[in-house]
């Protein structure tokens, strides 16, 4: 059973910061019941909050699929080939565009003056021991580009420059940032190659998710279960519908679906 994290485990937007006490007990029956259980998140590990950690999941589908962890045991950890990252931190360097690059260990700035770095500095997700302006590009294991902008000119060069080089591109400009990373990887990848590597049947595979990065999870799973407030095109991938965090929504799934 692989879960998303933001309106699936948590809410932050409604402060829900920790999954409630329902989902806890709620993964605990289920894997007493037998079920390996997966976090699925865009994040790498180095910054997956702390509380979803003590969750007792079994592992970790880290970097959009391109990082697999079980019982601390990495099983796929793929990045972005130094040649392509070479060109790429050249291109940001060249515009003036800041960006982080995010490897499971840390992550890696050109500019701790930026204010999205200050923000970044002031939540709970980041400290001075996982952003570091001390890297070699030649040397770094990349999953994932954060690019740190408000500018809708900074994302269309870029996407201009690269989407044609197998880069795929996710927009939260309001944020000041979008994410870069190779367009292969998707949490849809990561799950399949999980299933492929533990030999688990497709019809006993299950993912709640609610964004539209959990497209492709949903196309390789049997059961796809949308949580409420779900986008809009996950529906016709949706093999079931739950209610939002607030209202339990993965406790009520679970138990529809007779796992716990």
């Amino acid at each position: 059973v692989f879960f998303d994290v933001d309106k699936t485990l948590i809410d932050w937007e409604i402060g829900i910061n920790e999954p409630t006490e329902s989902t806890r007990e709620s993964i605990k029956k289920l894997k007493e019941n037998g079920y390996l259980t997966m976090l699925a998140t865009g994040r790498p590990k180095n910054i997956i909050r702390k509380n979803l950690l003590t969750l007792g999941l079994d592992g970790i589908i880290g970097s959009n699929g391109a990082y697999i962890e079980i019982d601390n045991k990495v099983i796929l950890n793929e990045y972005i080939e130094t040649e392509r990252l070479k060109e790429i931190v050249n291109f940001f360097e060249e515009n003036n565009i800041d960006y982080m690059l995010e490897s499971q260990k840390t992550n890696y700035i050109n500019n701790k003056n930026n204010p999205v770095v200050e923000r970044f500095l002031e939540g709970e997700d980041f400290t001075e021991n996982n952003l570091t302006l001390e890297w070699d590009v030649k040397s770094v294991e990349i999953a994932k580009i954060i690019v740190l902008t408000y500018s809708e000119d900074d994302f269309n060069k870029t996407k201009e420059a690269f989407e044609s080089k197998g880069f795929a591109f996710m927009g939260n400009l309001h944020n000041g940032m979008f994410e870069v990373y190779d367009a292969k990887y998707t949490k849809g990848y990561g799950v399949k190659k999980l299933l492929e590597k533990l030999d688990i049947n497709r019809d006993n595979s299950y993912a709640f998710g609610d964004g539209e990065n959990d497209l492709e999870m949903f196309q390789e799973v049997k059961h796809g279960i949308a949580m409420g407030g779900y986008f809009e095109g996950l529906k016709e991938f949706a093999f079931d519908f739950t209610e939002d965090v607030e209202n339990e929504g993965i406790t009520k799934g679970l138990k529809k679906l007779g796992l716990i």
